[in-house]
């Protein structure tokens, strides 16, 4: 198989010359300048790592920018730079961006297109000093270059002070510059002509509509569309062929009886009779089900309500429910008695719930149509059955790396966790307890690696090894990971598609960004959701990054996670209901953390994006949800994130849960938690003249406390302490607004000013301490410091860096204020202690 379709592409390849881009494409690759998980938008250079920054968010509308920051005195040329574009000399092209500018000024500088060799330019030149984002075209007449190759360069000459862009584009105008334009010759093999199956899935076409659409993508320019065929065959029966139809070419299967087929298609040149491509496929005919969908009632996006029925009597009764599609249902007999002789039976045996069962409930997957329960010994229950999606949790049974935290043993993961998951990733579920993972109906997935594959067969040959495609313990995997911006998809894609997966295991794939690619981006979608018959899943990393307000943050998830499933759509049909939407749960200080703003309550921040999922209109019908990351977040943040999991995705409901426990964004406790406004807002009482300072740790946020995916400089300010010889330097701020009789926590980090300057590693108990005043009662047991001492961290940024401690206080507010104080107290004399995240936000009690 892998031979063949490598053939196939090169054949395309050989035979064919790519070119004509649509009207209002964009030729510069990643114009958008995407670049979740990695430090700088893919297929962009820059020359200077201090004078080109990223950031993922915060520009026009909450898109990524890049800002080029010149400094006053200093002779420089800085560039971000995009390399390998075929454009036509003399025709007409439209550059556009939004920019923005602060205090600038530059001799020579531009949004631009430039010629080979940068001899000439054209595009936006002209900005003013200060501006704030504004949107920026021109339109002009291509200059010549040697073999028609051409950069992208953002830039500036001797400059002065900030210049920003994002959303950079250019379009090719006229006819003969859409003809002739390409964005990369690195990009030809995907962009290859090719058949994609496109609706529907290819395991469920319907014996009532036997019909299966082919999409076409490619793009020919010694050739046109009019000068191919697309030909089928099915069962190797006759071949049937058809003029190339330019987008939706249909595979008409009438007369086909229900099950497995197989279905050849190709590509050929009519004239010739040369294949530019050629695919086979297992397909299969279905007779749908019939879904009474009278009593269903939608709860949310994630939720619909199948079933709800009181239990009179104790005696044995049936009920009957649909299912609306193949996927997960949540069964429980709530409210009644103790119920001693409870048994909920689902279909013929499978004994789903009895009076031992956890909170009486249990998750089964059932395929689409109606299903029956048989219920003895419910008299008082309510039987209620709801279509849930996947709920998903990275890893189970993983202690966190701090061990103050409880073990996430199988008890933790019964009592905190499986109240709102169905669908377990990874982790070591220890053996004594895998017969319970069966006997609750969940599904545990094992991972594979999927990156830096060497080619297709790589992938076939990884997922053949994989247990969790052949252990009975296991019900699949998930492939660990793929990015949008990365021209190695196609390798995924075509292994994805080569491997035969015998076993009909569950194949879920880890992606990250978004589709822009036209056919390599259509392809990878279709095979990964076709995978497992059509059971494959798409899981996207959604690890939201925090804001400063509120506001912002909405802004951000709207671009971050909602654009993201309206372009899933707009590249395959009914993308979302084979797409999970997994969320980041991981707020551990100094391993890994998405908490980076000391001042804001991370439980509301995550509360926002699962109540964004479950009631904005773009994720109706959402395949899953669910958390990367558990086994980094600490004790409250894990139990908190589960119990908004099974708030939204198992009650199915629309409220936010901060709402009934007083949780807010910005607690507003405490200010200038970060230092960032220097001593502002604190009171200082110097043992000695300057015994008391900030100062800047470039890197000390994201390399010592492992503040993950931040904007540049988050957490490097630090306040330092000087011990002196006699008195203490003591810094301090009154906590307001407190809840009598409520739990608060206070975190702040520690560590030596001298080892972070001088990247050592020296772990110890550092001397700075805190001291509440009387209105707060600590609670020992829920209290404690932790003193980093790994040698390694988990990126190559956190090894060879100082290390830090954390102090973690959990007290009861006994007064509305509280004040809090820090002393050097126990520090040696001339000994430098620097210390910033000073966190206090309400504590999550309920067990």
């Amino acid at each position: 198989m892998l031979s063949r379709l490598l053939t196939v592409l090169t054949l395309a390849s050989a035979l064919v010359a790519l070119g004509q881009v649509a009207p209002g494409e964009n030729l510069i690759l990643n114009g958008e300048l995407e670049a979740d998980q990695v430090e700088f938008p893919l297929f962009w250079t820059r020359n200077s790592v201090e004078r080109v920054s990223y950031h993922a968010s915060g520009g026009p509308g909450g898109r990524p920018y890049i800002t080029l920051l010149g400094k006053e005195g200093e002779d420089n040329e800085i560039t971000a730079r995009q390399q390998g574009l075929k454009l036509v000399a003399g025709e007409k092209y439209k550059m556009s961006a939004w920019v923005k500018t602060k205090g600038f000024s530059s001799k020579h500088y531009g949004v631009t297109v430039h010629n080979s060799g940068w001899y000439l330019e054209d595009g936006l030149k002209s900005f003013p000093e200060n501006s704030d984002w504004q949107f920026m075209e021109a339109t002009f007449t291509m200059m010549k270059s040697t073999r028609d190759e051409y950069g992208i360069a953002v830039f500036g000459v001797n400059m002065r002070g900030e210049l920003s862009f994002a959303d950079v584009r250019l379009e090719a105008v006229t006819p003969a510059a859409q003809q002739g334009s390409w964005p990369s010759e690195a990009m030809l093999a995907q962009a290859a002509p090719r058949l994609v199956a496109w609706k529907p899935l290819l395991n469920k076409i319907p014996l009532n509509d036997p019909r299966l659409e082919m999409h076409f993508f490619g793009r020919f320019l010694k050739n046109t569309i009019a000068d191919y065929d697309f030909v089928y065959a099915v069962n190797d029966g006759a071949a049937v062929k058809k003029p190339l139809a330019k987008t939706i070419n249909t595979v008409d299967l009438a007369g086909l009886r229900a099950g497995d087929h197989t279905l050849a298609v190709s590509l050929v040149q009519r004239d010739s009779g040369a294949a530019v491509f050629t695919d086979k496929h297992v397909i299969t005919l279905i007779q749908p089900p019939v879904i009474d969908t009278s009593g269903h009632r939608r709860l949310n996006n994630l939720v619909t309500e199948l079933l709800r029925q009181p239990v009179a009597g104790a005696n044995e009764q049936t009920f009957a429910f649909s299912n609306p599609r193949d996927g997960w249902v949540y069964v429980a007999c709530q409210g009644g008695a103790d119920l001693p002789g409870l048994q909920i039976v689902l279909n013929d045996g499978d004994v789903a719930v009895t009076a031992k069962t956890d909170r009486r409930e249990a998750f089964r997957q059932l395929p689409a149509g109606s299903h029956r329960l048989t219920v003895k010994g419910a008299a008082g229950g309510q039987l209620i059955v709801r279509a849930v999606p996947v709920l998903f949790n990275y890893p189970p049974c993983v202690n966190n790396h701090l061990p103050e935290n409880p073990p996430y043993d199988w008890d933790w993961q019964k009592k905190h966790v499986l109240l709102g998951v169905n669908t377990l990733n990874g982790g070591s579920i220890p053996v004594e307890h895998r017969p319970e993972v069966r006997e609750r109906g969940l599904v545990w997935l094992s991972s594979v690696g999927s990156t830096n594959l060497k080619d297709a067969e790589d992938l076939a040959e990884r997922l053949q090894k994989n247990p969790g495609l052949f252990a009975p313990h296991y019900d699949g995997v998930t492939c660990d990971e793929q990015f949008f911006v990365q021209p190695s998809l196609m390798l995924y894609t075509d292994g994805l598609r080569m491997y035969d997966n015998p076993n009909n295991r569950l194949i879920y794939t880890w992606i990250v960004g978004k589709p822009s690619l036209s056919g390599a981006h259509h392809a990878f979608m279709s095979a990964s959701l076709n995978a497992s018959r059509g059971r494959g899943m798409l899981i996207y990393e959604a690890y939201c990054r925090p804001r400063p307000t509120k506001e912002e943050a909405m802004t951000h998830l709207q671009s971050y996670v909602i654009d993201t499933v309206q372009k899933f759509n707009a590249f395959f049909p009914d993308a979302a209901a084979g797409t999970g939407i997994i969320f980041g749960n991981f707020n551990q200080i100094p391993i890994l953390s998405l908490d980076h703003d000391p001042e804001l309550d991370s439980k509301y921040y995550l509360d926002m994006q699962l109540h964004l999922i479950a009631n904005d209109p773009a994720c109706a019908g959402l395949g899953g949800t669910g958390y990367w990351g558990s086994y980094y977040a600490d004790e409250e943040y894990n139990r908190w994130s589960f119990r908004l999991l099974r708030h939204y995705g198992v009650e199915g409901r629309t409220d936010m849960l901060s709402e009934q426990h007083g949780f807010t964004y910005r607690p507003g406790h405490l200010q200038n938690c970060d230092f960032k406004e220097g001593l502002q807002g604190w009171t200082v009482e110097a043992a000695a003249k300057g015994s008391v300072r900030t100062e800047k740790l470039a890197g000390f946020g994201k390399a010592s406390q492992g503040r993950w995916g931040g904007t540049i400089g988050v957490g490097d300010t630090v306040c330092v302490l000087t011990r002196q010889n006699g008195p203490v330097n003591s810094v301090s701020q009154k906590a307001s607004g407190l809840q009598v009789g409520r739990l608060y926590t206070l975190q702040f980090v520690v560590a030596d000013y001298k080892d972070a300057v001088a990247k050592k590693i020296d772990p110890r108990r550092f001397g700075l301490n805190v001291a509440l005043s009387e209105g707060a009662e600590v609670l020992p047991e829920k209290t404690y410091v932790h003193v980093d001492k790994r040698v390694k961290g988990r990126y190559k940024h956190n090894d060879g860096v100082a290390r830090i401690n954390l102090h973690h206080i959990t007290f009861r507010a006994r007064q509305p204020e509280v004040t809090i104080t820090f002393q050097d107290t126990d520090a040696a004399p001339g000994e430098e202690l620097a210390f910033n995240y000073v966190m206090l936000k309400p504590y999550y009690d309920v067990e």
